[in-house]
């Protein structure tokens, strides 16, 4: 009864952080625990299309009809290959939903608010729950940002989002031992995956391979755009002796 009238206190004061209107279709954001979006937008699967079941085992790219806003039955064993992916570095990589509706609006609020709403928290934790024998891993690390990026920004959207996986799920969290080097441009939409590739050469490094040596890494970010970031953080890991890198992020592109 308490609890249920501090959260109607809570949802009152919902202006103080968040907007009134549903940053996707303009209407009113009711609770507290759906973020900048309504929760009629998260629940269309025409708006916010999450991933759902038969997924490429590797890279995680939906394989069939899986996207839909219902709730989402258990991975099927033995998932299929795409037969795009099989030169990428990591082992396995999975994605909530497509960067959509809610998970776009949520995703873009993160890069400039340090906070996950408790909706996409849950999100989070139950799509690398129901993957969690594809991304078996010891040590949870972020894509850094550089550091004069982290610096402007003030925090790093991803390091958010692999501290939540860690307490979740009680797993190691490294957030400094993958370092990025190299400042790549804030804008890279006009990029094709080629010049994607090109702007994240050598861009990272690992400045304690001890921590990472033997250890299977599970690399957390907020976004799989043409996964070239991804895949250069990922062969910076096993350069240093990861044994097997698995990618999780809140969506991806496509």
């Amino acid at each position: 009864m308490l609890q249920h009238a501090l959260r109607t206190v809570r949802d009152g004061l919902l202006g103080l952080a968040y907007p009134e209107e549903c940053r996707v279709c303009g209407g009113a954001v009711e609770s507290w625990d759906d973020g900048v979006a309504c929760a009629a937008c998260w629940n269309d699967a025409n708006v916010t299309r999450l991933i759902h079941s038969s997924v490429c085992a590797k890279c995680g790219v939906p394989t069939s009809r899986t996207l839909g806003g219902a709730q989402p039955s258990r991975p099927k064993a033995g998932s299929r290959l795409c037969g795009m992916c099989s030169a990428l570095p990591f082992a396995a990589a999975r994605a909530c939903g497509v960067y959509s509706g809610a998970l776009e609006v949520s995703i873009l609020f993160l890069k400039v608010n340090p906070h996950i709403c408790s909706r996409l928290r849950l999100l989070i934790a139950r799509t690398f729950s129901e993957h969690r024998e594809a991304l078996a891993s010891e040590v949870v690390v972020p894509v850094p940002l550089h550091r004069l990026r982290e610096k402007q920004r003030g925090f790093n959207q991803a390091a958010i989002v692999a501290s939540a996986i860690s307490r979740k799920f009680n797993l190691q969290l490294d957030d400094h031992s993958l370092v990025r080097t190299k400042a790549t441009e804030r804008h890279r939409a006009g990029l094709d995956a080629t010049d994607r590739a090109k702007s994240v050469e050598q861009a990272f490094t690992v400045s304690e391979p001890r921590l990472i040596a033997g250890t299977s890494v599970l690399l957390v970010d907020d976004v799989y755009t043409t996964g070239s970031t991804i895949c250069a953080a990922a062969r910076s890991l096993l350069e240093a002796g990861a044994r097997q890198v698995n990618v999780l992020t809140i969506a991806r592109v496509g």
